[in-house]
């Protein structure tokens, strides 16, 4: 077999294949919604939890704190916890597909729930780590005003602080962008 019979050959054997139109069943739509609704169910339970730890570790510094900026930067650690949870279970909570929708309104509802999940990841540095920024920085600076011996240390908690918070942001941005590809794929299909 010649190399120009042979290229024919994978040419006509390309052509003749589907070209990928593939449709998505109900069944796994049904599948693909309930796994959102676990992982979303549970990454909100990880976040209520870690809050009903940072809730009162952060009220018992600012009942006991020793200077008035300790406890001013703890109450705004807890008022950005607060903030935080209220955003999260009204913009972020898992909600159920309902069980009698057809493919069409199942797809599109999947669609939606996955959209609102990538919209809410996009925005969190602005409702989910800013709002710890200045509670957090207040908090440092009423340390080191307090053990000015260990300013250094504070300085250096600060700035992990920081740029942990680029690196759950970066990340954030990272999940969102997979969504997106989801997204991207379920307009793919019919």
């Amino acid at each position: 077999m010649t190399d120009q019979s042979h290229d024919g050959d994978l040419h006509a054997l390309w052509q003749s294949q589907s070209r990928g139109e593939t449709t998505i069943s109900l069944d796994e739509i049904r599948s693909r919604a309930r796994r959102l609704e676990r992982i979303v169910a549970r990454r909100n339970l990880r976040e209520y939890v870690a809050a009903a730890i940072v809730t009162p570790v952060f009220g018992l510094t600012m009942w006991v704190g020793p200077s008035g900026t300790i406890r001013l930067g703890a109450g705004l650690i807890i008022a950005a916890t607060v903030f935080f949870v209220y955003h999260l279970h009204t913009r972020g909570a898992a909600k159920s597909s309902p069980a009698d929708l057809a493919l069409r309104a199942s797809l599109d509802f999947h669609r939606v729930q996955l959209e609102r999940q990538r919209d809410l990841i996009r925005s969190v540095w602005s409702w989910a780590l800013l709002p710890f920024v200045p509670g957090f920085l207040l908090l440092q600076i009423g340390l080191a005003l307090a053990l000015p011996a260990r300013t250094a240390r504070f300085i250096g908690i600060s700035v992990v602080f920081l740029v942990l918070l680029v690196g759950l942001h970066a990340l954030n941005r990272r999940a969102a962008a997979r969504i997106q590809q989801r997204l991207d794929r379920l307009k793919e299909n019919p």
